[in-house]
């Protein structure tokens, strides 16, 4: 397994839909930007500033994270992880 190490605050938790399609999510409401080592296979997606990770029970967690997509990328490219 391959493994990502950064420093995120949890935004918003997405936990399904509702009966009319609208998706149900709370906000995280963290203010403290923490240490996390993520196994690859649960980050969804990348963006300039944040990444959607997916968490048990089927949800869906949007992590800020420090640093920036450039970063990234750089970091799973020299790790052959990132395909251009």
């Amino acid at each position: 397994m391959s493994y990502f190490t950064a420093r995120i605050r949890a935004r918003k938790i997405y936990i399904g839909y509702d009966k009319d399609g609208n998706r149900i999510s709370r906000d995280a409401n963290k203010t403290d930007f923490v240490e996390k080592v993520i196994r690859i296979d649960r980050i969804l997606s990348f963006t300039d500033d944040h990444m959607f990770v997916a968490c048990p029970h089927d949800t869906v967690e949007v992590w800020d994270y420090e640093g920036d997509l450039a970063a990234v990328k750089q970091h799973l490219k020299s790790r052959d992880l990132l395909i251009n």
